[in-house]
C-alpha cells in the first residue's frame, strides 16, 4: 500500500522528502514517537527532521541515546536542491 503524504498532516518539504523515499523504494515511517517526541521520518535507524525550526536539544539527545542516527534537512535544501538530498540519501543514509 502506498503511504499517503497529505497536505493536512505533512508540510510541503516533508511531502517532497517522502516522494524521494517512495521513488527510490526506501521503506520509511513517518510521525514516529521516540520517548514521547515526534520524529518526521524514520528510515531504519536514521531519524530525519525536516524544517527550519530550532532544534530541541533534549529531543536530539533522546534520539541519539536510543541508538538512532540523526539528520536535519532544511526546507530550502528540499526546495532548491532535492536532487542533492536524494543523492546523499542513496549514497550515505540508507547504509546506516
Amino acid at each position: 500500500m502506498r503511504k499517503l503524504l497529505d497536505k493536512k498532516h505533512f508540510t510541503k518539504p516533508e511531502r517532497i522528502f517522502g516522494e524521494i523515499l517512495k521513488r527510490n523504494h526506501i521503506p520509511f515511517q513517518t510521525k514516529i514517537k521516540i520517548e514521547g517526541r515526534e520524529i518526521d521520518f524514520l528510515i531504519g535507524k536514521v531519524a530525519v527532521e525536516i524544517g527550519n525550526h530550532s532544534q530541541d536539544t533534549l529531543k536530539n539527545k533522546s534520539i541519539l541515546e536510543n541508538g538512532y542516527h540523526l539528520h536535519f534537512i532544511t526546507n530550502e535544501e528540499l526546495y532548491s536542491n532535492p536532487e542533492i538530498v536524494e543523492e546523499l540519501l542513496l549514497r550515505n543514509w540508507i547504509k546506516l
